[in-house]
């Protein structure tokens, strides 16, 4: 599957096909696809272009197939969009693939499919030669920081390597909520063109001061004291002690592992930036017992789980062990 940046990239350069399928379930990616393909057809055209989208849910299919072949009056050219292509209805089918055995040079057909790629009217449309598919799914983790890096351009911003790892970090279960974030971050630096760590943490951290990577940034150093000051501001905003294990527990196993698993760089940043922090923490502990620290993590979470011990009675012993 291609990375989608890639295609707008292409895109952006003049590449265009007559005939788009979006399919997949990001909206944001949809929408930053519609528009990159708007403006690429547009740029350098003479005259006014015509824009129309039309939705499966409307009912509208009549005007939309005629509007494939009748261009309004004072434009030259046009921009058609159909969304929701499974919905639509079965009389107008094979008039919508007649045309795309032929498409008009003077139209961009722009068709997306959400998740319908299932249906037998997608798998027909995909197979003509006019037409190009793009994959608008939610991309893994690691495409994140390209995508938002991309945004954060258009608007004329930059991001330090940190704010990204933290934006990324703290978003990455969809684009929708990386790019929320962003434009509330955008608001707050007010007139800065760049966004820095301390943006990210205010924004998306609230009122606080310090997130998980900061702790376990501490334990990876051995200092005492930033660990038990930052576990204990944590835990004054809520995090619990089954939530500082489970951090402690996967940091300590990609510390112990490193050696088996991590030795080589990584072209991704984020995630060379933690291969390298795991590099510093195995340096620090490879004297240490790690069959010990992990039966210690473990006796700490049964604790937290079936005793009834504030959680700065369960951590601060830990993290004393821990450290030591």
């Amino acid at each position: 599957m291609a990375f989608i940046l890639d295609e707008l990239e292409k895109i952006e350069k003049g590449s265009l096909a007559p005939v788009y399928l979006l399919y997949g379930d990001d909206l944001y990616l949809e929408e930053e696809a519609i528009n990159t393909l708007s403006a690429a057809f547009v740029r350098g055209s003479e005259g006014t272009v015509e824009k129309q989208t039309f939705y499966g849910t409307e009912k509208n299919d009549d005007t939309f197939i005629q509007s494939l072949v009748n261009i309004g009056m004072f434009s030259s050219r046009q921009i058609v969009i159909y969304k929701e292509l499974p919905k639509l209805s079965s009389t107008y089918r094979k008039p919508l693939l007649k045309y795309l055995d032929r498409p008009e040079p003077s139209t961009l057909l722009i068709l997306t499919s959400g998740e319908g790629q299932k249906s037998a009217l997608f798998s027909s449309v995909k197979k003509h030669l006019s037409v190009k598919t793009l994959s608008i799914w939610s991309p893994p983790e690691n495409q994140f920081p390209a995508l938002i890096q991309r945004k954060i351009k258009k608007n004329g911003l930059s991001i330090t390597p940190d704010a990204l790892e933290a934006l990324v970090l703290s978003t990455n279960d969809s684009l929708s909520h990386a790019f929320a974030e962003l434009e509330k971050i955008s608001v707050f630096i007010a007139d800065k063109k760049e966004i820095g760590i301390d943006a990210v943490r205010t924004v998306i951290g609230g009122e606080k001061s310090f997130q998980m990577t900061d702790f376990l940034t501490a334990v990876e150093k051995r200092n005492l004291h930033d660990a038990i000051h930052i576990c204990l501001t944590l835990i004054e905003t809520g995090v619990d002690t089954p939530y500082f294990i489970s951090s402690l527990y996967s940091f300590f196993a990609n510390v112990w592992a490193f050696k088996q698993i991590n030795t080589k760089t990584l072209s991704y940043y984020p995630a060379e930036l933690r291969r390298q922090q795991y590099e510093r923490a195995y340096n620090n502990y490879r004297e240490h017992d790690f069959k010990a620290l992990f039966t210690l993590m473990l006796e700490a979470d049964l604790k937290a789980k079936t005793m009834s011990i504030k959680n700065e009675n369960l951590m601060i012993p830990l993290i004393y062990q821990l450290l030591k």
